[in-house]
């Protein structure tokens, strides 16, 4: 099976999943969602046109997805997803392509979704193999004819990559991973989560780890605090 570990949710009150609502319009669902998580555009167009998980992302003029029939924004215009954000700050109700690869629980209860979240599954285990022999091997054949595997099942016709380095691999990761929890470790590990991208400044190296709550160490004298928090 594709799924080797998962995040169980139920379609209950309070133990469901919640993606759906946190991205998509409030124009496009019952109950209504926050229209409020959208993809950056250099995300979505690392996808090529051809590829079968492009379609992860809603773009261009939307509908209800509880009826089927043309959704609009405030004004009544018709909803248009966009690919670029103008400006983060003051984003259009319409700005920016939305994740759709946990979609709506046609049996949800309110806001919960019953959709189970794939944690780890076959796709990331060869992609961690992969990864690894070209660490060994760099070139390797081997992890080159898994990555290709991949791709064939989303290709039609079949567009095989012909050499592996870890740019490649990594950006095979974000293709194959997008909206699986996966990047931001991805990143750290390959020298890159520090760097300035889309929105964002670049950072010190500190923000490679995270805070300990203050409450923590209140409750535990003996925590240090990680560098510069």
């Amino acid at each position: 099976p594709e799924n080797i570990l998962v995040v169980k949710n139920l379609n209950q009150p309070g133990l469901g999943l919640n993606f759906v609502m946190r991205a998509l319009h409030y124009n496009q669902l019952t109950p209504t969602p926050w229209n409020g998580f959208a993809a950056l555009a250099e995300t979505y167009r690392a996808f090529d046109a051809d590829d079968q998980r492009r379609e992860i992302f809603l773009e261009g003029p939307q509908v209800n997805l509880d009826s089927g029939e043309a959704a609009f924004d405030r004004y009544g215009n018709p909803l248009v997803f966009t690919v670029d954000i103008i400006d983060e700050t003051n984003a259009g109700e319409g700005e920016g392509t939305r994740i759709m690869k946990w979609p709506p629980d046609p049996n949800r209860a309110g806001p919960d979704n019953g959709n189970d979240f794939a944690y780890f599954r076959l796709g990331d285990i060869l992609l961690i193999k992969a990864e690894a022999l070209n660490e060994l091997y760099p070139g390797s054949g081997e992890a080159l004819a898994l990555l290709n595997a991949l791709r064939a099942r989303v290709f039609e016709p079949d567009k095989p990559l012909t050499t592996v380095d870890r740019d490649v691999i990594l950006r095979e990761r974000l293709l194959e991973l997008t909206a699986e929890a996966k990047r931001r470790q991805d990143l750290i590990r390959h020298g890159r989560y520090t760097q300035a991208w889309s929105f964002k400044q670049a950072g010190g190296p500190h923000l490679i780890l995270m805070p300990i709550p203050q409450s923590q160490l209140d409750a535990n004298p003996m925590l240090v605090q990680n560098p510069g928090y």
